[in-house]
């Protein structure tokens, strides 16, 4: 954290009961590694991946841990690609 800005988060695929969206049992490139990029233009970046032809792992949702909505997606390479809108935008 720099003062209460996010600049990098590690994520575990098994921590705080975030479930597997692949096979547990395979190793694909990329297994384990997240990588989130959070935007301020959330809905234009949804519409530039669905443009793009992105694998969508998961549609835009709310995560109401953070207060804001989320895009799961699969880039070429095989990683997980999170787009998150800023934290709190759906408020309360």
């Amino acid at each position: 954290m720099k003062g209460d800005e996010l600049i990098l988060q590690l994520h575990d695929w098994h921590a705080h009961d975030h479930p597997n969206l692949g096979d547990p049992d395979a190793a694909p490139h990329g297994y384990g590694v997240l990588l989130w990029f959070q935007t301020d233009e959330f809905d234009a970046s949804v519409e530039r991946a669905q443009a793009l032809g992105a694998e969508i792992i998961e549609e835009p949702r709310v995560n109401p841990n953070a207060r804001h909505r989320e895009l799961w997606l699969r880039d070429h390479d095989g990683y997980v690609v999170v787009l998150a809108s800023q934290e709190g935008d759906i408020g309360q």
